[in-house]
């Protein structure tokens, strides 16, 4: 499980530090004036709130992998809610940039959740072997 983890912490580090230079490029060329403070610390809760998840689904898919599929359902769910209220709670203190702040926080919940769930069927057929 350990090992599992560790790789994944590997993989998702990559992977977000690929989506901040990315994100810092076209912020600091193409898209300067839609830059928003916040936007770092949006990419930092997708990232560990996505090692949180994968550390429960590991836990989950050592003791029954039987009911996986539902508590994976049931975690991608409450993390979902907690995204959206997350994104209310900043889009009501800053109405101003409401429209970029949605942008970039939908395009970052379907590149982590993309990554999610290819890790996930990794898991599940590490699981079946």
């Amino acid at each position: 499980m350990e090992n599992s983890f560790t790789k994944f912490i590997k993989g998702l580090s990559y992977y977000t530090l690929i989506i901040f230079v990315v994100g810092a490029i076209l912020f600091s060329t193409i898209f300067r004036s839609y830059f928003l403070l916040i936007l770092p610390f949006v990419l930092l809760f997708y990232y560990i709130s996505t090692l949180v998840l994968h550390k429960f689904m590991l836990r989950i898919s050592q003791k029954d992998i039987s009911r996986f599929s539902f508590k994976f359902m049931m975690l991608s769910l409450i993390k979902m809610f907690i995204y959206i209220i997350f994104g209310v709670i900043y889009i009501i203190i800053d109405e101003e940039n409401a429209v970029t702040f949605l942008i970039v926080y939908l395009i970052l919940y379907v590149a982590y959740a993309v990554f999610e769930v290819r890790s996930v069927m990794e898991l599940i057929n590490e699981s079946k072997t």
